[in-house]
């Protein structure tokens, strides 16, 4: 409140407290007649008035400066009195408009608020009813799930073992086929190695038989060694006549053996040919109904997980209703509070006309202050520009032979630490 601030008088100056006048030199002026100063008396002389002009100076511009601010503060607290008094006396001017608009204020923001709730619970009925939809949802989801994954097993296990079958059917009709291959290569390859071996023993056969009629037209004169050597050939001729029979007697058989052979890895072809087209057959229609089966549960996942997003955005837009609805409430709770603090005030200052008076009262006081806290002012600026015109030039000459003897300190310094270091 004001009146603590109106406690608080402003410091004054008095310009009897400052120095003696000076003269244009800023020091004291002599009386006429008397012995001028010594030089230490006139240095000493400068110091105290220089000292004294900027203590002046100071203060002038600090009483200045703290009359000012009371004067500043004084008059927010008058801004805020005439605040307040207008504010009260627009309130009890309508007193009666106000308490009608804000009583029927609040009670449509009770009424407000009062729907708001209801609208919530039924909002969160809703939303527990989905929710049991939405857990229900899930187990047949669940259920439908293990049943269609059970059967997508099962098919995916006959389909592996009915490629199995075919990879095993097919490797018997690979191994008889290459049977069928080396079984035509070795009765070729037989056949030929037969024919071969009569035509050697005939060839030798006919080799040694020329070879005894050159020997016995040209008898050896040894009788010895010609009786040996025909000796010998007609032992190879039997050897090679009988070589001969062994390998005509060989060349049927061989070719029927081999024949044989042959025929029989060609029924084991064709057998093994047999189951191809059945198998086949058969892994297409497994094969199949695991595409059906994979097919199935993938939709059924599909189909599930669409139900289950399509059912929890059902939820989360209810959710989100209800949020509203418990913003709404609580905004009309506000509003039910801010129209019976402005109830509760509009009755407080139709009860109390006299606080009213008081603050007008206290308002008319404060301004008086002001008037004459702002003469002070004004006065206290008048004595800071009539101290600092006055002790203008002594304040300079002070300054500036304070700088000079900082500087000459300053050389002082640096000269003796050249002479040091030299």
């Amino acid at each position: 409140m004001p009146e603590d601030l109106n406690e608080q008088k402003p410091q004054t100056y008095d310009a009897g407290d400052a120095a003696e006048p000076t003269g244009a030199a800023g020091t004291e002026v002599a009386p006429a007649g008397a012995e001028g100063p010594t030089a230490v008396e006139a240095v000493g002389s400068f110091f105290t008035s220089g000292a004294a002009a900027m203590n002046e100076m100071r203060n002038a511009r600090r009483a200045h400066a703290e009359a000012r601010s009371q004067l500043e503060s004084l008059e927010s607290t008058i801004a805020s009195e005439e605040a307040e008094l207008a504010h009260r006396r627009e309130v009890e001017a309508g007193f009666e408009q106000i308490v009608a608009e804000q009583t029927a204020r609040r009670e449509a923001a009770t009424q407000a608020g009062s729907a708001a709730v209801r609208e919530q619970k039924r909002i969160q009925g809703e939303i527990d009813a989905l929710k049991g939809e939405l857990q229900q949802m899930k187990d047949a989801d669940t259920q439908t799930d293990k049943r269609l994954k059970a059967a997508l097993d099962a098919a995916e296990a006959r389909e592996a073992s009915a490629r199995e079958n075919g990879a095993r059917l097919q490797r018997r009709l690979d191994d008889a086929k290459k049977n069928l291959e080396r079984a035509e290569r070795e009765q070729k390859d037989g056949v030929a190695a037969a024919q071969t071996a009569v035509e050697s023993a005939e060839s030798r056969l006919t080799m040694l038989r020329e070879e005894r009629s050159e020997v016995q037209r040209n008898p050896s004169a040894n009788s010895a060694a010609y009786s040996v050597r025909s000796g010998e050939l007609d032992q190879e001729i039997v050897d090679a006549e009988h070589d001969l029979t062994l390998a005509k007697d060989d060349l049927p058989r061989i070719t029927r053996e081999l024949a044989e052979a042959l025929e029989h890895a060609r029924r084991a072809v064709a057998e093994a040919e047999k189951p191809m087209d059945e198998a086949k057959r058969s892994f297409n229609e497994v094969s199949g109904a695991a595409d059906e089966a994979r097919n199935a549960y993938r939709e059924a996942r599909d189909a599930a997980s669409e139900r289950q997003r399509e059912m929890k955005e059902r939820i989360a837009a209810l959710e989100k209703a209800k949020r509203e609805q418990e913003q709404a409430a609580e905004d009309a709770q506000d509003e039910a509070r801010d129209a019976q603090a402005l109830i509760d005030e509009a009755n407080d200052i139709h009860a109390h006309p006299e606080v009213t008076e008081t603050i007008a009262a206290q308002l008319e006081a404060d301004r008086a202050e002001r008037e004459q806290q702002a003469a002070e002012v004004e006065q206290l600026a008048n004595v800071e520009r009539s101290v600092r015109e006055r002790t203008r030039g002594s304040r300079a000459r002070f300054i500036g032979a304070i700088a000079g003897i900082v500087v000459a300190v300053v050389a002082i310094i640096v000269a003796v630490v050249l002479f040091v270091n030299r």
